[in-house]
């Protein structure tokens, strides 16, 4: 799993110690010298993934710098729609989901169905 965020190194890693998550790899744009809705923080997170995009799954809560530009990726997405924001524009989202638990659910249907 990797976190790919509008922070810098230092926030991040206070952030990761407080919510107690540990990422595969991280990503800030204090790395990629450029914040979302920039490609270039998904473009180095898939590098170091070292997996084609068709494997890689982008979630996040912003429409304009999570779910648009992993679109634009030609990445499966999940928008985590927690208060019921309107779509900003024209792009379509592969899932929509309500909170983080249902997120929960979502992935734990998809690697058991991936299993069988």
């Amino acid at each position: 799993m990797v976190l790919i965020t509008n922070t810098d190194d230092d926030i991040i890693k206070e952030t990761e110690k407080t919510i107690g998550v540990k990422f595969d790899e991280i990503v800030t744009a204090q790395q990629a010298g450029a914040y979302k809705p920039s490609h270039k923080g998904f473009h180095l997170a898939r590098e170091r993934l070292g997996l084609p995009k068709s494997e890689i799954w982008h979630a996040g809560f912003g429409f304009k710098y999570d779910i648009v530009p992993a679109t634009e990726l030609g990445y499966t997405t999940v928008w985590v729609n927690r208060q019921g924001e309107a779509r900003q524009v024209n792009v379509k989202e592969t899932f929509l989901v309500g909170d983080m638990q249902t997120l929960v659910y979502l992935m734990q249907g998809i690697e058991v169905s991936m299993r069988e």
